[in-house]
């Protein structure tokens, strides 16, 4: 991925991208996408970028579409990153219901992506990166389910040619040593540790 002077870098997706944007001045956030900018500025200070947190917590991949023109493509990104997914899978265990009205499934997912990686065409580079979450266990019924999912978004990139940081294997690698509560009990939310393990791996594409 090559950065150009001037880029506007947008990053789309939930809670994990959003990380409290709002209660922060620059609007970038205590997670990863700060993470990034500082990064920039120190590693590339002969070069200015505009980097943009366009998360919003709790945000399904149908949410995110629904605001794509407003969030996303308003802003013209020449560089953008999206991430979501987490929530689609989520909303099947926080709740008795059992409806599509209420989670997304994974058919629905799949389009949703379809429908991401045609709108992210308009930005001259483009990558997705996989929900995940901080479960060793595959058997665990989360992170089962989660794995259709990111099995879907795997399937639609690859027909879109478009590149995907597999942020599961990120967390499966750390977790080889320490256990994912170790980062955060809810297995979701990086914390201080988690957004440098997804900082890292983004900062990989730029290298």
């Amino acid at each position: 991925m090559k950065l150009q002077n001037g880029d506007t870098i947008v990053f789309a997706g939930d809670s994990v991208t959003d990380a409290a944007k709002l209660q922060t001045p620059d609007r970038l956030g205590l997670g990863y996408v700060h993470l990034i900018s500082d990064a920039l500025t120190a590693y590339r200070p002969w070069d200015v970028f505009r980097v943009v947190n366009a998360g919003i917590s709790g945000n399904t991949s149908r949410d995110l579409l629904a605001r794509w023109e407003t969030d996303v493509a308003a802003l013209e990104p020449d560089v953008l990153f999206c991430m979501v997914g987490m929530n689609d899978v989520w909303r099947h265990f926080d709740t008795y219901r059992k409806d599509e009205t209420y989670f997304v499934s994974v058919q629905e997912y799949r389009q949703n992506i379809r429908k991401i990686c045609e709108l992210g065409r308009q930005a001259r580079e483009f990558c997705m990166m996989t929900p995940y979450i901080m479960q060793d266990c595959r058997q665990d019924e989360i992170r089962a389910l989660l794995e259709k999912y990111v099995a879907a978004m795997k399937e639609v990139t690859s027909e879109y040619g478009v590149p995907v940081i597999d942020m599961q294997h990120e967390f499966d690698e750390f977790m080889k040593y320490r256990s994912g509560a170790f980062i955060n009990h809810d297995r979701v939310h990086p914390g201080r540790i988690g957004r440098m393990i997804l900082a890292r791996a983004i900062w990989r594409e730029f290298e």
